[in-house]
């Protein structure tokens, strides 16, 4: 999985198999040397794909020509109803135009790439997002690793690409592209931050009010500190000889009882 040269030649590869068909060269290609380009390339790379590229090799083998290659892609990913979407952003945030694909222009820019004029599809489409990871496997001193930009869109939503295509069309050539890129992308998948985690989830418990671990006001029924303070704060008082009951109410409570109290005796 170290070699660079080879990792962009494996994702160059799988982007453009997912780019439509349409030139007589690609569809040929596709269906005569991209099974063993992929099978080369996963062995240089040590990845174990044997089972998705033979299934590969067997669905291009039952197209009858180019043509029949040109119709499975357009109804799996042109034509409405879309069975599945080569725009990725959509297994991400569930909808076009949310968070991802800003968090995916936001990394385009740090890059320093942009698509071309006549490429007029999103910039979560599959074949885009691949084409950059190569591009970023050829960059000596990247702004971003292959890994932080797989973890933008690619880890997570490939997988689900893989499992759209495959309930509409399990023998589709693309159902087996599919599988094997969700696999390859397993490589990329970064652990989370346990360290950060644990102070999110520290700072999630402290602000959480449905813990039952705060004091509610006696008067209004506001929690107002949390009862491992106010237990603190009646210890100590009680070594020092002085009353607590004023803790059960909050301070805003408080300060109207005092008031009351101080016109009651003026």
């Amino acid at each position: 999985m170290n070699d660079p040269t080879a990792q962009q030649a494996f994702w160059l590869t799988l982007a453009n198999a997912f780019l439509p068909p349409k030139r007589a060269e690609i569809a040929a290609a596709f269906r005569s040397v991209l099974p063993d380009d992929l099978e080369e390339l996963a062995a240089a790379l040590g990845l174990d794909l044997a089972d998705e590229i033979a299934q590969l090799r067997k669905a291009v083998a039952l197209l009858d020509d180019d043509l029949a290659l040109l119709i499975d892609y357009s109804q799996l990913f042109l034509q409405p109803p879309l069975p599945a979407s080569l725009n990725l952003a959509l297994y991400v945030d569930g909808a076009l135009n949310g968070p991802c694909l800003d968090a995916l222009e936001n990394a385009y820019r740090k890059i320093g790439v942009a698509k071309r004029e006549d490429l007029h599809d999103l910039p979560d489409h599959a074949a885009v997002q691949m084409e950059t990871l190569a591009v970023l496997f050829g960059e000596t001193e990247p702004t971003m690793t292959p890994a932080e930009f797989a973890n933008v869109c690619l880890v997570g939503a490939l997988p689900r690409l893989a499992e759209a295509v495959t309930e509409h069309a399990p023998d589709s050539p693309y159902a087996a592209l599919a599988r094997i890129a969700a696999r390859a992308i397993r490589a990329f998948r970064l652990e989370p931050d346990r360290d950060a985690q644990h102070r999110r989830k520290r700072a999630a418990g402290r602000a959480d009010l449905s813990l039952g671990v705060w004091r509610h006001c006696e008067i209004c029924g506001k929690p107002f500190a949390r009862e491992k303070e106010i237990q603190i704060m009646i210890k100590a008082l009680a070594q020092a000889n002085l009353p607590s009951d004023f803790l059960t109410t909050c301070p805003d409570c408080r300060d109207k009882a005092q008031g009351f109290f101080k016109r009651a005796i003026g």
